[in-house]
């Protein structure tokens, strides 16, 4: 298995052909996953809406669990993009939670990458239990920018308190987006103070 980007493959792609086919069948994965479940997804499914031979999407992954870790991944580094473009106009710590969050939930409900992980239940917690994934990645990142940008007393507790809004934070945007409007303004209007709470001792009185 090698690394290419964002995630694992079978074989790096040697062409920019290759590796748009691969970026359509990761496509064709989400569309197939949100629309039937993970466990009536098919490879074969995933190919047709790929438009591609079942046998190329083997070429890249082995099976259809390795698909969803690959989503998972890639969704990692879009969300960490769009998410450092949008902190460099922040003005207050407050507002980078607010950031991190309304960038999540607009992620989640237009990119069908967040949604069929989501949907199936399945992260990589292979992946997600060592040290620099995911969440611990992006607390790390989050955690730096608030201690340069803000102030914050850079720890091993404060490092834990981002880790933990962050988790806090994924739970409330996904109950939030189940719920009608007017409830689910209600949900964040309850659960930011929460995050804030939670990180407000390690900056500056």
């Amino acid at each position: 298995m090698v690394t290419s980007g964002a995630y694992p493959l079978r074989r790096t792609p040697t062409q920019d052909r290759a590796s748009r086919q691969v970026e359509r069948i990761l496509d064709a994965a989400c569309a197939e996953v949100v629309e039937r479940g993970y466990d009536a997804a098919s490879t074969s499914g995933i190919a047709k809406r790929a438009e591609i031979a079942v046998g190329s999407v083997y070429r890249y992954f082995p099976d259809k669990r390795s698909l969803i870790q690959a989503i998972e991944r890639r969704n990692q580094a879009r969300y960490t993009e769009a998410v450092s473009l949008r902190l460099a106009e922040v003005t207050s710590w407050r507002q980078a939670v607010d950031v991190t969050m309304s960038t999540f939930r607009e992620m989640h409900r237009t990119d069908p990458g967040f949604r069929a992980v989501v949907l199936s239940g399945l992260g990589d917690p292979d992946l997600e239990t060592q040290p620099g994934e995911y969440d611990d990645q992006h607390a790390g990142e989050f955690s730096e920018l608030l201690a340069a940008r803000f102030g914050a007393r850079d720890s091993r507790d404060f490092r834990l308190a981002v880790t933990t809004s962050i988790a806090m934070g994924e739970a409330l945007a996904h109950l939030a987006d189940r719920l009608p409007e007017a409830e689910s303004e209600n949900v964040l209007a309850q659960g930011l103070p929460a995050l804030y709470s939670l990180l407000a001792p390690h900056f500056p009185a």
